[in-house]
């Protein structure tokens, strides 16, 4: 009898191990996380950091808009998107945050 208790216990334990890690996978932030990185990866893929930071520094400091507005200008359809992947992520990420019930809790208190 308790061999099977300890199968039952087991099969009880799995099926709430993998609730869980449904719940887990299907969370907003969790998604919101996984498209900061591929969006961050993409970035990372597509564009010379090095390059562009010392691209920025010769500029001055009055024409570092003008700047900017080149480079997303002149830049690939996928690194706008890879860029816009970040940024909407980067919001998502603060929005879900800030909903969050402790987020409420600590505004309450």
């Amino acid at each position: 009898m308790s061999n099977n208790m300890k199968q039952l216990q087991q099969k009880i334990m799995r099926r709430v191990y993998y609730s869980f890690a449904i719940k887990m996978v299907t969370s907003r932030l969790f998604i919101n996380t996984v498209l900061l990185a591929i969006g961050l990866y993409g970035v990372k893929v597509m564009v010379h950091v090095a390059s562009f930071v010392k691209n920025l520094q010769s500029v001055q400091v009055g024409q570092v808009d003008t700047f900017l507005l080149n480079a997303f200008a002149h830049t690939d359809v996928y690194t706008l998107l890879s860029i816009g992947i970040v940024f909407f992520s980067l919001l998502s990420i603060n929005f879900s945050l800030l909903k969050s019930p402790k987020a409420q809790q600590m505004q309450v208190a």
